[in-house]
């Protein structure tokens, strides 16, 4: 079964009346209890308004003023794609009428609405199709439908004459290896049934999977957002531009398996910089394309499985590397370095080598008592040696 969400304009402004309420109580810290007596029904039950609240304050840091609009439930507030991955996306497929066949709460559908002309939002849960429609039309926006229902049934199929179609599958929280078989929809099923719709399909799959689980052939576009992987996108059929890809958000710069490589040496030496290469570069196995669109002579200094560090003696322009200019090497000894950076007249120090969440900010504390300088420095560790580095691009 399947229906068309359709609610009136006062009843939008009910249950947005009643978020409002719920969030001024929470933030001047009334009870729980206290509150859900004082929320009055609305299509959705007193303990949803108050949860949906809850999730409105906590959208603050992730959508911005945005979020002042937007209704959430936990999972979607918690898989909703950022505001900046989800323009880039609905740029991408930019359309003449498009589907999103697993909308959520619709937060990547509002981008899409923005960017083709006409948008359908399909929602196998009625209560989160019901926030997807009060979130689009709270924000103005009218090219859009929404149907609660099963988008691999062939009577939700037969409603859809959509040019483009993108499913961002639902997924367990926590497993230690990503596969398919764990996303609902499984993407293999959408792709069998869509593509008697279109061959313009893209899926969001998890970014950590590895690519050989990827049982769909199509582009691979990894999506950096603020130097850390964020998305892993799939583009079908003519979607498809390259083989792999890299995107850097917010500045969209991008690498891809088409570039020139240059493959990198490994060295023990440490040259005059450093340079942290984005992780989303290593996921996506595209360091010697990098490498050569950048056309810089670089080797690896570090490479522990979580950061891969390079060096040179030239200075990068490229978003998915942050530079640091070596200041000095020196035994890796606490009072050591302590002293050293009094001497450049340090003040704190970031600490960029893998260390338990538990020693970082005991360790840290040691290195910088007594610093009373103004500079900031980053620390590296290789084997028994310390690099102490000063800030350089995009860091």
């Amino acid at each position: 079964m399947f229906s068309e969400i359709s609610l009136s304009p006062n009843e939008i402004k009910r249950v947005q009346r009643e978020v409002e309420f719920a969030e001024r109580k929470i933030r001047k810290g009334y009870s729980r209890e206290k509150i859900l007596k004082g929320i009055r029904k609305t299509v959705f039950t007193q303990e949803e308004i108050f949860s949906i609240a809850k999730n409105r304050i906590k959208a603050r840091e992730k959508f911005g003023e945005l979020s002042k609009s937007l209704i959430f439930d936990d999972s979607g507030l918690r898989y909703s794609t950022p505001p900046t991955v989800a323009e880039y996306r609905a740029e991408r497929l930019k359309t003449d009428k498009i589907a999103d066949i697993s909308c959520g709460v619709g937060s990547q559908l509002i981008f899409f609405a923005r960017k083709s002309r006409e948008a359908i939002g399909i929602e196998i849960s009625r209560k989160r199709a019901l926030m997807a429609y009060i979130n689009l039309n709270s924000l103005g926006i009218e090219n859009t439908s929404i149907i609660a229902g099963d988008a691999l049934s062939d009577e939700v199929l037969n409603k859809i004459d959509a040019d483009t179609v993108f499913s961002d599958p639902a997924r367990p929280p926590e497993v230690e290896v990503r596969t398919m078989d764990g996303l609902e929809p499984h993407p293999e099923k959408v792709y069998e049934k869509y593509k008697k719709v279109t061959e313009r399909i893209a899926f969001e799959l998890p970014p950590q999977m590895p690519p050989e689980r990827i049982t769909i052939s199509g582009e691979k576009e990894y999506t950096s957002l603020n130097f850390r992987l964020n998305r892993l996108a799939l583009y079908c059929g003519e979607l498809a531009e390259y083989d792999v890809s890299a995107v850097s958000l917010p500045s969209r710069e991008k690498i891809t398996s088409e570039d020139d490589e240059v493959i990198p040496e490994r060295t023990d030496n440490v040259e005059d910089l450093l340079h942290e290469v984005d992780y989303t570069v290593m996921k996506a196995n595209l360091l010697p394309n990098l490498l050569g669109k950048l056309g810089i002579e670089a080797r690896i200094f570090l490479d522990d499985g979580k950061r891969t560090v390079l060096t040179s003696s030239t200075t990068t322009d490229s978003e998915f590397l942050r530079d640091y200019a070596v200041e000095l090497v020196c035994p890796f000894s606490v009072s050591r370095i302590n002293q050293e950076l009094k001497r450049l007249d340090g003040g704190k120090i970031t600490l960029r080598f893998s260390v338990s969440p538990d020693e970082y900010w005991n360790l840290r504390k040691k290195i910088e008592d007594g610093l009373k300088g103004e500079k900031w420095f980053y620390l590296f560790r290789k084997g028994d040696y310390a690099i102490i580095s000063s800030p350089g691009h995009s860091v």
